[in-house]
């Protein structure tokens, strides 16, 4: 996972360097989303630009805004109180309680 994101960031600035660099050699990138952050996202890589981050980030809590993982809670609080009952399936014999008709015991 590891290699796979460090591709995809020199993939991202090699991009960038071809697309601002100027004639004399000097790079200049003045978009919004020249300064990026790679992470997951519903199972995908994405570049995310700091300037959208900054409008989903609780700062003072450093946490996101909006939180995916507290719609789970109330199906947590129901797993965790569920009683399951088991009950086991099929029949036991011991070795003395053999049916005779089918499977006489051999003295």
């Amino acid at each position: 996972m590891g290699t796979k994101m460090a591709a995809k960031c020199v993939e991202w600035m090699f991009d960038q360097l071809k697309l601002f660099t100027r004639a004399d050699g000097s790079v200049f990138a003045d978009t919004a989303d020249s300064a990026v952050l790679l992470g997951v996202k519903r199972r995908a890589y994405t570049l995310t630009p700091l300037s959208e981050l900054k409008k989903e980030t609780n700062f003072e809590s450093r946490i996101p805004t909006q939180q995916w993982w507290l719609k789970l809670r109330p199906l947590l609080r129901i797993l965790a109180k569920h009683e399951s009952t088991y009950e086991e399936e099929g029949m036991y014999m011991h070795v003395e309680e053999q049916d005779e008709d089918h499977d006489p015991l051999v003295v």
